[in-house]
């Protein structure tokens, strides 16, 4: 692997905000959340740093202050760890969409285990060890979605027109010509785009690994602005899904399987069990597991969401019992009876309290839940812990080279 010298760190420019402007030399010290490491300048003050290792010493810029902490990013490099690499992205460090790509992809999934269990042990008050990682085949390439920021950037030369992504805690958008991280078909619409009249609002381009490009929120003369199709193969089925602009669909279509199948594992055999699938989305766990419970009750809030979920029923073919209600989960959730196992896939806001004390009502011998939002998933867990007991903790990793992760874990009742 390349080792990133000192001469190209030179190369980062510091941010210019107003409000702070001071450079401090600092030895990190450990990973914390949300992409950053934490050091302490002279003074002992807390100073988040981000795009730098444990262990490094680093010239860095302070771009924001409170009078408790502050925000950081390296100038720098003065003593580099052994883990850090070459960027594979020229836009790292500037354009916000990654955090990790100065290191290795076993190291960030290091770092991101190590995060997950300190939030479980600081939030969750449980000591929870990650039992399995699931890693992502693809770690560029990888994203079937994006949403691209548009405005006008004040530049050295002036007020330019930029396509690209908000600089990390900034409203600057970063000027991209490709994204490292997106499918050939996200750089392939990103292209066309470019190459037509500038867009007067933010866009969105979705693609599949059938070939299923669009582009949302604008006219293209290449692309239409349509729902797309995406067929996954999980469990030995073959399932296909519509997903309609306004419906959610996880970004790593390279993982999705490998975390479907894990779900399935967790569930009986003899498919003898009454499944609830909160927060279901279009129906992309409801419709695999479906296949492997006796009944499955879908319960989603967004409109389009549960029409494309009935419709993927259709399209299907599938005789499976199963069926999908249009609500908040906390609207209907003490009106669905009772059930053996309830899989909670929620917003990043986790559970409501009526949700959770109702799970605890229906008392299902088993739950599945699964979040990309660790802290709040540890918190409901710790709310949970007086009936349930965490049996495994999975990290899928469905967002490489970002400080985000997939976490699942199954709870079975004491």
């Amino acid at each position: 692997m390349d080792i990133i010298d000192n001469e190209s760190q030179k190369t980062l420019q510091p941010r210019k905000i107003k409000s702070v402007k001071r450079e401090e030399t600092l030895r990190i010290e450990k990973a914390a959340n949300d992409g950053v490491c934490i050091a302490h300048d002279s003074e002992g003050k807390t100073i988040f740093v981000r795009y730098v290792l444990p262990g490094e010493l680093v010239k860095a810029n302070i771009y924001r202050e409170t009078s408790e902490y502050a925000m950081a990013e390296p100038l720098e490099i003065i003593e580099q760890s052994d883990k850090r690499i070459t960027p594979h992205c020229q836009y790292f460090g500037e354009c916000g969409g990654c955090d990790y790509q100065m290191t290795d992809y076993e190291t960030q999934i290091a770092m991101k285990t190590t995060l997950a269990e300190e939030v479980f042990r600081y939030i969750g008050k449980n000591e929870i060890k990650v039992s399995e990682v699931i890693r992502s085949p693809q770690q560029f390439a990888y994203r079937n979605t994006e949403t691209f920021k548009c405005g006008l950037a004040k530049t050295f030369c002036g007020k330019n027109k930029h396509i690209g992504f908000f600089r990390k805690d900034t409203r600057f958008i970063v000027n991209v010509d490709k994204c490292a991280i997106g499918m050939q078909g996200i750089n392939d619409a990103l292209a066309s785009v470019r190459a037509g009249e500038y867009p007067q609002q933010n866009f969105k381009v979705r693609t599949t690994l059938d070939g299923d490009t669009v582009v949302h929120w604008i006219k293209n003369d290449k692309y239409q602005d349509r729902e797309v199709y995406e067929t996954i193969n999980a469990a030995g089925l073959s399932i296909k899904f519509k997903i309609s602009k306004d419906s959610f669909f996880q970004v790593n279509d390279y993982v999705v399987p490998l975390w479907l199948e894990k779900i399935i594992s967790f569930l009986e055999k003899n498919k003898s069990e009454r499944i609830f699938d909160l927060y279901c989305g279009i129906g992309l766990i409801t419709l695999f597991v479906s296949h492997f419970a006796k009944e499955t009750i879908g319960v989603e809030i967004a409109k389009s969401s549960v029409r494309d979920a009935n419709h993927n029923i259709q399209i299907n073919n599938i005789e499976s019992n199963v069926r999908f209600i249009e609500s908040p989960v906390e609207n209907v959730v003490d009106t669905l009876g009772t059930a053996d196992v309830v899989i909670i896939d929620p917003p990043r806001k986790g559970l409501d309290d009526k949700t959770r004390q109702v799970i605890l009502d229906i008392a299902p011998r088993k739950i599945i839940y699964s979040s990309c939002k660790v802290q709040t998933m540890a918190r409901d867990i710790q709310t949970l812990s007086e009936a349930y007991e965490v049996q495994d903790l999975v990290l899928a990793d469905m967002f490489p080279q970002t400080h985000h992760a997939e976490m699942l874990a199954l709870l079975v009742r004491k």
